[in-house]
């Protein structure tokens, strides 16, 4: 049913979480509703399933920011980086990421009420996850589990975690920033194909709106992942494809610098070192080349534009050869749609990495902030140091008038 206000919920603590289930990281925004200020909570994206035993052998210390467990029915999984460290846990880029959402949600969750410091059940919880654009109608089925598994508890670093799903919301990928982007183009928005593509660790996705209308979206493994299977595969000199260390490598190689890859040679002797070193200086060029050519030519195929929206964590990667492209084909390119995440909440350093997920959670507090009757009259994030503006600068009144429109399209579910 639709909870058209608050008073059809008892009171208690109301924890709002958007989470991107990245490849390269996992990513959300929390917040308490409807006036606590959101913060941005993120580990590395590999997941171990391990035994009781397994996770009695740890502190709860242990499981601190980075890293945390969570029994989820008879089933316990270790995520971040103790389930890579220590139980060779992998991202599992193979499967789809809604595959271990539901532990990977719970381990959001469990960091969120460590965070927020809740240490009661009487909790209503409000979820919204971003998936690729072919995985979200699987992903909606994931309700009736997250409901029964918050309703029976799941098992934590700080005791058994419980809480009342009011609301499971998934949306594509890339829709938070086309959202915002429609908003600060107003009218002319629905005269345009506005495309966006959105290029992370895992996969590629683009979506189109055509004059404002929802019009195709498609996903390709055309990641960061794909350079780094290259690479590891064409130079054969024993580097891992699950060394974090590589991605810093090739991105600071891009620029010119190949010092990052001498600590990744497993050589023994200077020499050897500066074998590897030749060898990725003239391998990574080709890879680089390879990847580009492949992935224009996957947007070729998919539209006529007349605006792209670039973001993601791989972006930053292949900026010039996007620009040279799309200039050729006289299509503006607006980077990351022109999202400026707020810099007090950046404490992790993500920057433009957290961009879509925030104009996703941004867009679903103004849904909540409708079906509540809330009145909202200042910015999530209000600075201290100014007074408050007339224009909410988090792009909540840019937003607000799009809600309205979409409330009837995702009522709450109790």
């Amino acid at each position: 049913m639709n909870i058209p206000n608050s008073s059809q919920v008892k009171p208690g603590i109301k924890l709002v979480l958007s989470c991107d289930l990245g490849g390269s990281q996992v990513k959300a925004i929390a917040q308490i509703y409807p006036d606590g200020i959101p913060c941005v909570l993120a580990m590395s994206p590999e997941i171990a399933d391990v035994s009781i035993d397994s996770i009695n052998s740890f502190s709860v210390q242990t499981f601190q920011n980075i890293s945390t467990w969570v029994g989820v029915g008879d089933e316990y999984y270790v995520l971040g980086t103790i389930a890579k460290e220590v139980f060779a846990g992998s991202a599992a880029l193979r499967d789809n990421k809604y595959h271990y959402a539901i532990p990977k949600i719970a381990g959001i969750l469990s960091m969120a009420y460590q965070k927020f410091g809740i240490n009661h059940n009487h909790v209503d919880v409000f979820i919204q996850i971003l998936l690729p654009p072919g995985e979200v109608n699987d992903a909606r089925n994931l309700t009736t589990s997250l409901k029964q598994i918050l309703k029976l508890g799941v098992l934590t670093p700080n005791g058994r975690l419980k809480g009342k799903l009011r609301n499971f919301c998934v949306a594509a990928e890339g829709s938070g920033i086309l959202t915002y982007r429609s908003r600060t183009l107003g009218k002319t928005y629905i005269q345009k194909n506005v495309g966006i593509l959105m290029l992370g660790y895992r996969n590629a996705s683009f979506a189109l709106s055509a004059q404002g209308n929802p019009a195709k979206s498609e996903s390709t493994d055309l990641g960061m992942s794909w350079v780094i299977n290259s690479f590891v595969e064409r130079t054969a000199v024993g580097l891992s494809k699950n060394d974090s260390r590589l991605v810093t490598a090739i991105l600071a190689a891009a620029k010119g610098n190949f010092d990052a890859f001498r600590p990744l040679s497993r050589k023994a002797t200077p020499e050897g070192v500066q074998f590897d070193l030749n060898l990725f200086q003239k391998v990574l060029p080709s890879i680089r080349d390879e990847y580009c050519r492949a992935l224009v030519r996957w947007i070729r195929n998919i539209a006529v534009l007349d605006e792209i929206l670039i973001c993601g964590g791989t972006a930053e990667y292949v900026k010039k050869e996007l620009t040279d492209h799309f200039h050729k084909e006289a299509t503006p390119i607006v980077w990351n749609g022109g999202v400026q995440f707020p810099a007090p909440l950046d404490t992790k350093g993500l920057g433009e990495r957290v961009a879509d997920v925030w104009t996703a959670h941004i867009t679903y507090i103004l849904m909540l902030d409708k079906n509540f009757a809330y009145d909202r009259k200042q910015d999530l994030v209000p600075d201290p140091n100014k007074p408050r503006p007339s224009i909410p600068t988090s792009g909540l009144a840019q937003l607000r008038e799009y809600a309205k429109k979409r409330e009837a399209e995702q009522p709450l579910n109790s």
